[in-house]
């Protein structure tokens, strides 16, 4: 039996994307990147969020992600990320982290999932 390749990508659900700008202008992105993809997301209707790191090996949330990259240069940084609003997790990091504010854009690809 030959061993599975490590393979990571996007969500199946939603590919977020954060690009984090720092007040000199450095840029940094990251993604809501999987270890464990899935074809299908294998959250249910209604379900919370423990399939995408028990599943799918969610590292983080691309805010998250981004914050991490970017280390002290976040402080007075400013955030955009492709989701309709930050969760009270990524929002507190970001106030720890110093960063000055999150903007949140609508995907307009699909239906809003929560």
């Amino acid at each position: 039996m030959s061993e599975r390749p490590l393979l990571f990508g996007p969500c199946a659900k939603r590919r977020t994307q954060a690009v984090l700008t720092t007040k000199d202008g450095k840029v940094f992105v990251a993604e809501n990147v999987c270890l464990n993809p899935q074809p299908v997301c294998p959250r249910l209707p209604g379900e919370g969020y423990e399939k995408c790191k028990s599943i799918c090996q969610q590292v983080g949330h691309a805010e998250e992600q981004v914050i991490e990259a970017a280390g002290e240069q976040a402080k007075g940084a400013e955030i955009r990320v492709t989701h309709w609003y930050a969760c009270a997790p990524c929002e507190s990091l970001a106030k720890e982290a110093g960063v000055k504010s999150i903007e949140c854009i609508a995907p307009q690809d699909s239906e809003r999932t929560k």
